[in-house]
Order: C-alpha cells, then sequence, then structure tokens
C-alpha cells in the first residue's frame, strides 16, 4: 500500500504516523536505530499491512493486470492506484472526512520532533505543501506519484505514465480494492 493506506493505519500521534512511513525511507542497519516506540510500533504496522497486501491473493489479480511492460512493477503500481480507491471511498472505512484527516496527518509531520533521514523529512514537508493526500483522489495525482517513484529508480525503468494502467483497468481495480481493504483492516486490526 502507499502513503495514503499506511497512514490510515497509524494512531493519531506524530510518531505513529512517521513510523508509518518510515520503512520507506530506511533500509538495512538504519532501521535499527533507537526510534521511540511510538516510531517503532508505526514500522511494525507498515511491515504487517505490506505482508498481507503482497500476498493477498486479490492483489495479485490486480497486479496481473498490469501490461507486460510493466510487469516487474505492478506491485509499485497498484500500491499506488490502490491509494485512488481508497480516496474514492474514503467515507466507507473512515468517520473522519478526508480533508479534515489530511490536515491532522500534516499537523503530525509538524510536531514530529524525532529522527528522520533527510530525505523523508523533505518528502514528509513536500507531502503536506502540495496536499498529496488529497491528490491521490485524482489520476493527474497518481501519475505525478508514479511518475515521482519513476524518478527515484536508480536504473531505467517503465514507471514514467504507468497511471495508464490504472485509467484502463479502473473498474476492476476498484472492484479489486473493495474486495480487499476490508480483509486488510480485519487483518490489521487482530494482528497490531
Amino acid at each position: 500500500m502507499n502513503y495514503l493506506a499506511h497512514l490510515y493505519f497509524s494512531d493519531a500521534t506524530p510518531e505513529s504516523r512517521v513510523g508509518n512511513l518510515m520503512p520507506d525511507f530506511v533500509k538495512g542497519p538504519a532501521r535499527r536505530q533507537p526510534y521511540c516506540a511510538g516510531v517503532i510500533q508505526g514500522m511494525h504496522t507498515h511491515y504487517a499491512v505490506d505482508r498481507f497486501t503482497d500476498s493477498h491473493a486479490v492483489v495479485g489479480q490486480s497486479k496481473r493486470l498490469i501490461s507486460p511492460i510493466r510487469r516487474r512493477y505492478a506491485g509499485i503500481i497498484v500500491d499506488v492506484c490502490y491509494d485512488y480507491f481508497l480516496v474514492r471511498h474514503w467515507s466507507v472505512f473512515s468517520e473522519t472526512p478526508l480533508p479534515k484527516f489530511a490536515d491532522q496527518v500534516y499537523s503530525s509531520f509538524r510536531d514530529y520532533t524525532g529522527d528522520a533521514p533527510p530525505l523523508m523529512q523533505r518528502v514528509l514537508r513536500l507531502m503536506a505543501e502540495q496536499d498529496w493526500l488529497q491528490g491521490y483522489g485524482t489520476t493527474t495525482g497518481i501519475g505525478r506519484a508514479l511518475d515521482g517513484l519513476s524518478g527515484h529508480i536508480k536504473r531505467a525503468n517503465t514507471l514514467r505514465g504507468a497511471v495508464e494502467e490504472m485509467e484502463i483497468h479502473c473498474d476492476t481495480m476498484d472492484r479489486h480494492f473493495l474486495d480487499f481493504f476490508p480483509d486488510l483492516i480485519r487483518h490489521i486490526e487482530k494482528h497490531t
């Protein structure tokens, strides 16, 4: 899952929200730094979300929709595109309106006083300034996210323009998301 989904599963604290995004920015030994308990719990939730998502049969069906030229990046594409469907169906899964939730998240980022890698600090600042979370509710926002990820991969890749994969398969991926996300909610409620 992408940023919005990870933040959906965080507690309403700066440490949990940052921790739920941290694994995308720290690798190897940096993961074992002495982060506070809230960040560590957030990181554990992030890993639980990713493990469940990566092994879910319906997510596999979404990945198989991705064209052969981009199949290598199907997991990334589906993760990002599922945030589009989460925005689309936000009121089904959350009592807090998305604009209010996004404002609370951005405020948490500003209130966070712990350590974070420089790239993460930059991304959190840009996310708030450009309102990425609500932007995921548009194909333009999803396209921007996928194109941005393309630029962060060191080798040549086919992520640029990958929003067309979602546009082609929008209705099917939407049904997949609605089949999958309640399973993920139940899993996280039981295991974190």
